[in-house]
């Protein structure tokens, strides 16, 4: 999923909505930002600041093409997937901030992705200081002393505590990111064949997590892959801590007992 040499997040979030819709062609979605490169380019030649450039990308992006945050966007995978925030219009947080960034980097702005506890967020730098950009509250901006204020208020956390997390996000910990948003809904859902998948990907990034193989192990016993499930959990007790051990033990039996009915 994550290659050594830079990646495009965009590629790898369609690339994630491929597996819940196996025929998505990409062109479509990739027409769509070559399109909002094509109206912006001129705009932007004409403004000298990156605060100019971001009230037009907001404008563009959450009035024009009304793609904005939605609270039922948190419910339904679609709010994940680029190809779907763009046909429906709602997204989350990080999804609406892949959105920002691929629009931004096709016209020359650098926003970075920021893994912020809670609430993703994009931000640029400028000539005064840090601009942090909420794509899923209409593309509002934000200083950093903002961000800082409402990200207290939203996490309960200490403003050090919070400052510390508004460093750059990289590729790895933003896909990361993404799939376990994916999966806890699934999981939420008990859709455990589309958690199984999402998993799989996380295990793929961290082969070596003993808590990712846990629950891939867990999640395959959710979703009937029994023989999978037992084969995993007995790999597990060769190196799980202690205090796990008693519950692996009665889900490797469970599995064991059920290969015959699933398999």
């Amino acid at each position: 999923l994550l290659a050594r040499k830079p990646c495009s997040l965009t590629m790898i979030n369609l690339e994630i909505a491929r597996d819940a819709y196996p025929e998505l062609d990409f062109v479509r979605t990739l027409n769509w930002f070559d399109q909002r490169r094509q109206e912006l380019t001129g705009h932007f030649r004409g403004m000298h600041s990156v605060q100019e450039q971001l009230e037009t990308l907001a404008q563009s992006i959450s009035i024009d093409h009304e793609v904005t945050g939605s609270e039922a966007a948190y419910r339904n995978a679609d709010g994940s997937f680029l190809n779907r925030v763009i046909e429906t219009g709602q997204g989350i947080p990080i999804s609406l901030s892949l959105l920002y960034m691929e629009v931004a980097e096709r016209l020359g702005l650098t926003l970075s992705g920021i893994s912020s506890p809670l609430h993703f967020l994009t931000m640029a730098e400028t000539v005064t200081g840090r601009v942090f950009l909420d794509g899923y509250s209409g593309g509002r901006l934000l200083t950093e002393e903002e961000t800082v204020d409402w990200l207290c208020d939203l996490t309960r956390m200490r403003p050090e505590q919070v400052e510390r997390s508004l460093q750059p996000a990289d590729d790895r910990t933003i896909v990361i990111r993404m799939l376990n948003n994916l999966c806890t809904l699934y999981a939420s859902n008990e859709d455990w064949s589309s958690a199984w998948t999402v998993q799989n990907r996380l295990v793929a990034i961290s082969p070596a997590s003993y808590p990712l193989r846990r629950d891939l192990a867990l999640i395959a016993f959710k979703a009937q892959h029994s023989a999978t499930a037992a084969r995993l959990l007995k790999s597990l007790l060769n190196t799980c801590p202690n205090e796990d051990r008693e519950f692996l033990t009665s889900q490797l039996e469970q599995a064991q007992r059920d290969i015959p009915r699933w398999n």
